[in-house]
């Protein structure tokens, strides 16, 4: 049996230079306003993370922690992180800022890096949406597994693809059993609406080649009764398609 988690961080709202900042009790009308929210996958061997969010925290506290412990866990019990892209909103929770420097912040986990995702962050190094300073902390842990391929299984329960569309190289898994078919689209399909209102965004890379995944994906969800996983949805976590 898989049990899905959803880590939410928080609501938060991006300014001009792509800040995160918590929404609290403002009141607001144009920015863009979304949650973080990364999800532990919990099976009988494993206990995965789908991305890691920002590294939130509140009185000192990360909010991940937090809600790890309810699950009766923390960051030392996590064996896996599977990471959809490098955007900051989804890699800097990966690590600690401490007296001695950056660490690792889930050490026992092996954190899967699709390499060309890299490539396009190096070479993009004007992006707002990338932390460069923490992401260079990030691809000199000693823990991750570098992928290479364009689809492939982590384990006979996860399997990945490499999609394009809100990045160049942005990958999306599956998570199966017997029971259930679990998708996370990541920033690909960050919301319920994005199914609704499908349309081309300028926020993606390539946001054509995104909406026909988001169509393609939706014919094949409601026909196989996907779960699907949404990152920045404020209200609507998962969805199960009927």
């Amino acid at each position: 049996m898989i049990k899905v988690v959803p880590l939410k961080e928080g609501d938060f709202y991006e300014d001009e230079v792509k800040n995160f900042l918590p929404i609290g009790d403002k009141v607001l009308t144009t920015e863009i306003q979304l949650a973080v929210q990364p999800f532990l996958i919990i099976t009988d061997h494993h206990k995965t993370l789908l991305d890691a969010g920002l590294g939130y925290q509140e009185n000192g506290a990360y909010i991940i922690d937090q809600l790890l412990e309810k699950e009766g866990l923390t960051p030392l019990d996590i064996d896996r992180v599977l990471m959809s892209h490098l955007h900051k909103d989804h890699v800097n929770g990966l690590v600690e800022d401490t007296e001695k420097g950056y660490k690792g912040r889930f050490p026992n986990a092996d954190i899967y890096i699709q390499r060309r995702e890299v490539a396009f962050a190096e070479l993009s190094m004007d992006d707002i949406s990338f932390d460069y300073d923490i992401l260079e902390e990030v691809l000199a842990l000693p823990n991750i597994i570098w992928m290479n391929g364009d689809r492939g299984n982590i384990d006979d329960c996860i399997s990945y693809e490499v999609v394009g569309g809100h990045t160049p190289y942005m990958q999306v898994f599956w998570i199966k059993d017997d029971e259930q078919i679990i998708f996370y689209g990541a920033d690909n399909l960050p919301k319920y609406n994005y199914l609704e209102f499908n349309m081309a965004f300028k926020s993606d890379y390539d946001g054509k080649l995104a909406m026909k995944w988001r169509g393609d994906w939706k014919v094949q969800a409601e026909a196989e009764h996907w779960t699907m996983l949404f990152y920045h949805d404020m209200d609507k976590v998962m969805y199960i398609c009927e």
